[in-house]
């Protein structure tokens, strides 16, 4: 078998890391123990706080588009299972087939997903619900189910983590999130499975509840201005990038 790219092995060397201070740190594990607590509670309080908004929606995605409400897609979850992850439908059925017909594709190099400004795969009522991460909000079922939590590594599709065992493995040693370090730095921006990797790496490197705290605070300001300054500091560099 040959050895992994050196992207790869530092995303190995990070899950390393993170399993030594696992096993090693009792402050760790309780941590871990306390935030699955913490996301069976705030997906349950968020849900039924959000139900109206999530079937206010669906209803509105019927209404103007064909096809069902919801779109189950698989993704690669915690211990490298794949699970169901539910979202509202933001696209056409036929999307791929409209960028093909126009002679476009949203893989670039490197497996970069290309995000363009105005998608025509994308409905009316799915660019608003984009705008305000409203299509994500049933993903809140899959926390509470104990498929994700609400912070973590963003929750790639298995399709997307094929070729990259090393990092599909690393990802693996927590569950993904609804929110994380990518979605509050990154967000809306064109990026390559490893540019998110880098992401989650570092997640697993500063990882603990305050990072956490940090990341929920800065969830909502990124969803109504989703585009960072590249200069901005927003305190969530762990202390491991930044050494590095």
């Amino acid at each position: 078998m040959s050895a992994p790219e050196p992207r790869q092995a530092a995303s190995l060397r990070s899950a390393e890391r993170f399993a030594r201070r696992l096993g090693q740190s009792r402050r760790l594990s309780w941590q871990l123990r306390v935030k699955r607590v913490l996301d069976i509670l705030g997906s349950l309080l968020l849900l039924l706080l959000l139900a109206p908004v999530i079937l206010a929606a669906a209803v509105l995605v019927r209404a103007t588009s064909p096809g069902p409400a919801f779109y189950l897609d698989l993704r690669r979850g915690w211990q490298g299972r794949a699970f169901t992850c539910f979202k509202l439908r933001s696209m056409r059925q036929n999307g791929d087939a409209i960028l093909a017909r126009q002679g476009l594709s949203n893989l670039g190099e490197e497996g970069r997903l290309l995000i363009f400004k105005d998608d025509p795969r994308i409905t009316p009522v799915g660019r608003i619900m984009r705008k305000l991460s409203i299509d994500e909000l049933p993903q809140l079922l899959n926390v509470l189910r104990g498929d994700m939590s609400l912070i973590g590594p963003r929750p790639l599709t298995v399709s997307m983590l094929t070729g990259y065992d090393a990092i599909d493995a690393a990802r693996s040693v927590v569950r993904p999130g609804l929110t994380g370090l990518w979605q509050v730095r990154n967000r809306m921006k064109n990026a390559s499975v490893l540019d998110m990797v880098r992401d989650d790496m570092a997640y697993l490197d500063g990882f603990g509840l305050l990072l956490d705290l940090r990341i929920a605070c800065l969830t909502v300001p990124r969803m109504i201005e989703p585009s960072p300054r590249a200069d901005s500091d927003d305190g969530l560099t762990p202390a491991a990038e930044q050494r590095s």
